[in-house]
């Protein structure tokens, strides 16, 4: 639907290349990620070849959002230069500025980090906060377009859940294959339990920034373009093993054959929108960590978990991505047009609330 506001809407091509500068973003942020786990030592200062990769992905994104302001001009008040969907944006390049001096000061005081301290510094949290404002716009900006952008919605929201996914590192043993082969043996209350236990969980919290990340898309997109579900588990994934996995193919493997499998499912599979999520996406969930458990155990390392917890972990995950689409999508509401078909499926669109169930709601951009 057109925006009724009085900005002005960006076009597809302004669109474009504000992606590009959040693909910039992006490749930087993890280059970087990369280099504070594998290179950058607690000695060196802040101003080395990652960050200005980084950085400079930002100095790209500020002055073009800047020039698009700047061709906005007009007597109704700077509010009116800013394109739609490129509100909260404008925000973000000011949070990830204040971010960026702020962090410059932190390394200059403390040092720079080098493991879980760098995704956890207070100055890296502002900076994230930014990066969420401004990789979400293209997507913002596309959902009020009057001319369909599906691509453009679907890499914004795999470029935001890849943040979800670096920021989280830590926590997500999908590049950390070697935890299979870690020894469970409860009597002997061994030491390497509670890392086993916090992989399950940290499979639990991959699974939900996946599913979630998902859900959104389908609701804003109800036909999404062929492979987006695929993509956007996929891309993620990747960008996180390569550089901090010893087992990238693994990774490949799992997340794009899991995504491919819920990506056809959803495509397939007949009835309403919650109907069709909940017949597809658990089952995708459960194929990536099958096949996460498999590879790894067949080629890289041996399992040494009990069958109980590999198997539980499968399991529980897709469990998790059958709860999180019971809450987070209506239920078909009586006399809307529920069963079979897409009536009351609760899809959302740009301007239509969380809890309409409309038999035919607009889909949008």
């Amino acid at each position: 639907m057109a925006s009724t506001t009085t900005t002005s809407p960006a076009t597809r091509k302004e669109n474009l290349i504000t992606l590009f500068g959040g693909l910039w973003l992006t490749m930087g942020l993890f280059i970087d990620g990369y280099a504070h786990a594998n290179i950058i030592e607690e000695t060196e200062d802040f101003f080395t070849p990652w960050h200005a990769i980084f950085y400079s992905g930002f100095t790209f994104v500020a002055m073009w959002v800047g020039w698009l302001l700047y061709k906005r001009q007009n007597a109704r008040g700077i509010r009116s230069w800013i394109p739609d969907g490129y509100d909260w944006a404008v925000v973000g390049i000011v949070l990830f500025a204040i971010g960026g001096v702020s962090d410059l000061i932190w390394h200059t005081i403390f040092g720079v980090e080098s493991d879980i301290d760098a995704l956890l510094s207070p100055t890296h949290m502002l900076l994230l906060l930014g990066l969420i404002l401004i990789l979400a716009a293209p997507a913002r900006s596309a959902l009020r377009s009057d001319h369909p952008q599906p691509w453009i919605t679907t890499f914004s929201v795999i470029m935001l859940t890849s943040l979800a996914a670096f920021f989280t590192t830590f926590a997500r043993p999908i590049s950390n294959g070697w935890l299979l082969a870690l020894p469970y043996d409860p009597p002997a209350l061994d030491e390497y339990d509670e890392f086993i236990a916090l992989a399950v969980a940290g499979a639990l919290l991959s699974t939900l920034i996946l599913v979630v990340a998902t859900i959104y898309l389908l609701q804003r997109l109800p036909s999404p373009p062929a492979g987006a579900i695929t993509a956007l588990w996929t891309v993620p994934a990747v960008l996180e093993a390569v550089g901090l996995s010893d087992y990238p193919v693994t990774v490949l493997v799992a997340a794009g054959v899991g995504g491919a499998v819920a990506d056809v499912s959803y495509r397939q599979i007949g009835g309403s929108f919650r109907r069709r999520l909940m017949a597809s996406i658990p089952v995708g969930v459960g194929v990536m960590w099958t096949l996460w458990t498999a590879i790894n155990h067949v080629f890289n390392e041996p399992i040494r978990w009990a069958p109980e917890i590999w198997s539980g972990l499968i399991v529980m995950s897709m469990f998790a991505a059958f709860g999180v689409i019971l809450t987070a999508t209506p239920s078909p509401t009586p006399g809307a047009g529920g069963g079979s078909g897409d009536g009351g499926r609760g899809e959302i669109g740009v301007d239509t609330p969380v809890d309409t169930a409309a038999p035919d709601p607009t889909p949008a951009g």
